[in-house]
């Protein structure tokens, strides 16, 4: 207590400007702290934000990954159009899978990205093959089989890049 007092003293017997430095000096420092109190609960937000983005993103993805996989699967329905109403729907879920696939990329990093270029080349060369064997009038069991090897490369990364469906960062 009598340090404090002591120190009460020493303030009382500063001059007005001295005075006026310590208590602006203590200001200065008060508001210091607010700013950086401020900052960090901003930062944690945008943070927030950022993740729930790339979240979204990856769950658009896995969607339009997801339902290409199940529009292919009626490939072997009998009797069903596959060139006129299976393979557009299915280029139509490839397009805009390839899209959040960039996105996510471009965005995130790499690491966030689920196909590959590989896995991008096989699916259009797959589409390729199809439209070929359309065109020249032929079996499209070739076509099908490729088709159906980049399907069960898709399930296997829908597999291991999403946990409770959020997408996990890859190597």
């Amino acid at each position: 207590m009598e340090s404090l007092k002591s120190g009460m003293r020493g303030f009382s017997g500063l001059d007005a400007r001295r005075k006026a430095i310590f208590v602006a000096a203590l200001v200065l420092v008060a508001v210091l702290l607010a700013a950086l109190c401020i900052s960090i609960g901003m930062r944690a937000n945008i943070q927030r934000e950022y993740t729930a983005a790339r979240n979204q993103a990856g769950v658009a993805l896995y969607d339009n990954l997801f339902i290409l996989m199940q529009t292919f699967d009626s490939t072997a329905v009998p009797n069903i159009d596959v060139r006129n109403a299976i393979l557009p729907q299915m280029r139509n879920y490839y397009i805009a899978s390839i899209t959040l696939n960039n996105l996510l990329g471009q965005t995130y990093g790499s690491r966030y990205a689920v196909l590959n270029d590989a896995d991008i080349e096989s699916l259009t060369n797959a589409f390729t093959a199809y439209e070929a064997a359309y065109q020249n009038n032929t079996s499209t069991d070739l076509a099908r089989a490729d088709m159906q090897a980049c399907m069960e490369r898709i399930q296997e990364l829908l597999n291991t890049r999403y946990s409770q469906g959020v997408l996990k960062p890859g190597r």
